[in-house]
């Protein structure tokens, strides 16, 4: 029996994909909606796959891969988000996951990704063939990250000690959307957190 845990603090969202899984033969699906609880979970129960939310509290699904992978190296971890999933694309070629699922995937893309995850394979989108040409066609001195003129916006603000809520405000998006810019900065700035992005963008003069 393949034990499958689905991390996301949303609860509705978490028992509408557990119920989009339960087609899958010799599987147990299980749900925790707190990212903080599940290192500890591993402790008494085995997961051999980990379906978690990109944008989550007070961990987010980035960061819980790394811990994951950290604690359980052969864990196998798919990320999803209802956000664009190219965002991520440098956490395949990392190898620091092994899959990715938009939130509005159908029912069928998320079991052949599962099921692709668990023979060893990743079920790749056709846009993912143009971002590993373009990468392939940069110098190989260190990758220059560009960012946009919305996330340096946001990295001042992180610099200045904004809290999320506060930083929403100032740019008129909400809170969730920050945490969104936020996740897709640390994966931009090879950071897990955000002291980390904020000497990086200063070291880089992004901001002042």
């Amino acid at each position: 029996m393949m034990n499958i845990l689905i991390i996301d603090d949303h609860p509705v969202v978490l028992d509408g994909t557990k119920t989009l899984l339960q087609d899958l033969v010799n599987v147990q699906i299980e749900t925790e909606q707190d990212s903080a609880a599940v290192l500890l979970r591993m402790d008494t129960e085995a997961f051999q796959l980990f379906l978690i939310d990109i944008n989550m509290k007070p961990i987010n699904g980035i960061q819980l891969s790394e811990m994951i992978k950290k604690k359980q190296p052969e864990s196998l971890i798919i990320l999803y988000t209802g956000y664009e999933l190219a965002d991520y694309y440098e956490l395949l070629i990392e190898k620091k996951i092994d899959g990715l699922l938009s939130k509005l995937a159908t029912k069928e893309q998320v079991i052949q990704t599962i099921q692709a995850a668990l023979r060893g394979e990743i079920l790749l989108a056709a846009d993912f063939l143009d971002f590993v040409q373009q990468r392939s066609n940069l110098p190989n001195t260190q990758q220059e990250v560009l960012l946009s003129d919305k996330e340096q916006e946001i990295l001042q603000l992180v610099a200045q000690g904004c809290t999320n809520k506060a930083i929403a405000s100032a740019i008129g998006v909400t809170q969730r959307t920050v945490e969104n810019y936020l996740s897709k900065l640390f994966v931009k700035l090879n950071v897990e957190s955000r002291a980390e992005a904020v000497i990086v963008a200063k070291e880089k003069a992004w901001i002042d």
